[in-house]
């Protein structure tokens, strides 16, 4: 992670404190803005969940890669009857979803409607030369404004009464990569604790062994559950005797 932070920073993609953009602050501050634009109400970043890439470990994009999945920062928001979803946090996402294919500096916007269909929208985000050319746009946009006694943005009325989702009960897909005692029984407790909270397994794979401590590694998919449960469900098998730690929890697109 440190180094490729430090990459980052060598590039001018991340600043000299990459904490913004690290623990997510910058995706949820962006979301914020985009989620009220598109639904007309007040959506404020203390509203949003949001979850860095710290716990990420490299191991965890060759699982998603051989699995069929990319890992991304996804930040998410999505209309639903009388309030909205809106979070920010890492994600597995299909590798043949739009999003997958977004690399280096760029940033992208995926737009999902009823009649517009899928719409993506992809340019650079980071680096001198771009933050340069969306400033100076900017300004000659107020400039023109200013001359022609016109707003040529659109003004916004915002709606209070529609609120965000708390994460816990967002429905949603996840990943586990568990440390575990390679002996007897232990498939059977951990799937005992999904069963106890209503969470459906997709797939239950052993991934890699090691003999000197006589431990494997379990990754496990499940199907759309309660975010809460998924949560219950990794507090509760991190407290299994034969489990040595929840080594890593992503959700899954």
């Amino acid at each position: 992670m440190h180094d490729a932070v430090r990459e980052a920073q060598d590039a001018g993609y991340a600043e000299a404190d990459p904490t913004d953009d690290v623990e997510g602050f910058d995706a949820t501050y962006k979301l914020a803005i985009l989620a009220s634009i598109a639904y007309e109400i007040k959506v404020r970043p203390a509203e949003i969940y949001r979850e860095g890439i710290n716990g990420i470990e490299p191991v965890d994009f060759r699982y998603a890669r051989e699995l069929g999945y990319a890992i991304k920062l996804i930040a998410h928001t999505q209309r639903h009857p009388g309030r909205v979803e809106a979070r920010v946090h890492p994600a597995m996402i299909s590798l043949d979803h739009p999003l997958a294919r977004v690399e280096g500096a760029e940033n992208a916007v995926f737009v999902e409607g009823d009649l517009v269909g899928q719409v993506l929208l992809v340019g650079q985000g980071a680096g001198g030369r771009p933050t340069a050319s969306a400033v100076v746009g900017d300004l000659i946009d107020l400039a023109r404004s200013i001359r022609r006694g016109v707003q040529s943005r659109p003004s916004f009325s915002f709606d209070d009464r529609i609120g965000v989702i708390p994460i816990g009960e967002v429905k949603t897909r996840a990943y586990y990569r568990i440390r575990v005692d390679d002996k007897a029984g232990v498939l059977a407790a951990i799937g005992q604790v999904f069963a106890e909270e209503g969470v459906s397994i997709s797939s239950f794979i052993q991934k890699d062994a090691w003999s000197h401590d006589q431990t494997a590694e379990l990754v496990v998919l499940t199907h759309p559950s309660l975010d809460a449960s998924l949560q219950k469900a990794r507090e509760r098998m991190a407290g299994l005797e034969a489990v040595r730690t929840v080594s890593s929890f992503l959700r899954v697109f």
